[in-house]
C-alpha cells in the first residue's frame, strides 16, 4: 500500500486540570483551530484527523470539526490505544503523527524535519521524547501504524493503553527510534508550553498577542526570548 501518513490530533473535553481547553479561546480562535491552522502549514487538510472519544461530553468537538469540515475519528474514552487503532485502520494510515490538544504552538516547521527522517522508512518511530530533548509542549512523534496491528490487547499495561506510545518506549528494544534533538530547544527543554491549566493559558495568550496564529518564524527563536510568567 502506497505510504499515507497524517496527523492525529488528540482531544477531549473531561481534561480533569482545565475542562474544555481544546475550546478555550485565544484572540477569537480556540486552541483545536489553531493546532489545526499551524499543522494544515505543512499537511493537506484531507490529512488531519481530529481523534476523539464517544462520550457525550464530546459532541462540542465533532460539532466544531462538523462546522468547519475537519476530518474526525471516534472511539473509547480511557483506551486511547484501541482508538488510535481503529483510526489508522478507517483511514487507511500507514503511518501517524501524534499531536496533543494541548499544543497550540505545536513546531510544525520541526514536525516537517522530523517527517524527512521519518520518510526514509528506516525507522518505526521518529520522537523527541524517546530521550525527552524539548519543552513539554513541543512534543512530536511519528509512528509506523503496522507497529500498532502487531499488538494483543492482553500485552498493554492500563497506562499504555491511555498513553499509546508507552509500550514502545517500554520494549524499545523490539522497535527501531530515531530521536531526533535540537540543541536549541533542548537549552529550554524544562520550560512548558502546553495548556493544562489557567495560569498555562495566560502564558499561551502572550505568545499569540505578538504573533500570528501560523508564526513562520522558528517557534524555538520565539520561546527562547519569553521570560516565565
Amino acid at each position: 500500500m502506497k505510504n499515507k501518513i497524517a496527523v492525529l490530533i488528540f482531544v477531549r473535553m473531561s481534561s480533569k486540570r482545565l475542562p474544555g481547553k481544546v475550546m478555550k479561546q485565544i484572540k477569537k480562535k480556540t486552541i483545536l483551530e489553531i493546532i489545526y491552522k499551524r499543522i494544515n502549514k505543512v499537511f493537506n487538510k484531507n490529512l488531519i484527523i481530529v481523534n476523539t472519544s464517544n462520550k457525550k461530553s464530546d459532541n462540542t468537538i465533532i460539532a466544531f470539526c462538523k462546522s468547519k469540515n475537519i476530518n474526525y475519528y471516534r472511539g473509547s474514552l480511557n483506551n486511547v490505544f484501541e482508538r488510535t487503532l481503529k483510526c489508522c485502520k478507517k483511514f487507511n494510515l500507514t503511518g501517524f503523527v501524534r499531536v496533543c490538544g494541548d499544543r497550540p504552538i505545536f513546531d510544525y516547521l520541526l514536525m516537517k524535519r522530523m517527517l524527512k527522517i521519518f520518510n526514509t522508512n528506516k525507522y518505526d518511530i521518529v520522537t523527541n521524547q524517546y530521550i525527552k530533548s524539548c519543552p513539554k509542549g513541543i512534543a512530536c512523534e511519528i509512528v509506523k501504524s503496522k507497529i500498532f496491528y502487531q499488538i494483543k490487547k492482553k500485552q498493554l499495561k492500563p497506562s499504555e493503553k491511555e498513553h499509546i506510545l508507552n509500550y514502545f518506549y517500554n520494549n524499545n528494544k523490539k522497535y527501531k527510534f530515531f530521536n531526533y534533538f535540537d540543541k536549541e530547544y533542548a537549552s529550554i527543554k524544562r520550560q512548558n508550553y502546553s495548556v493544562d491549566n489557567i495560569r498555562d493559558l495566560k502564558k499561551i495568550k502572550s505568545i499569540f498577542k505578538k504573533n500570528n496564529y501560523c508564526f513562520t518564524e522558528q517557534t524555538k527563536k520565539i520561546l527562547s526570548k519569553i521570560n516565565k510568567i
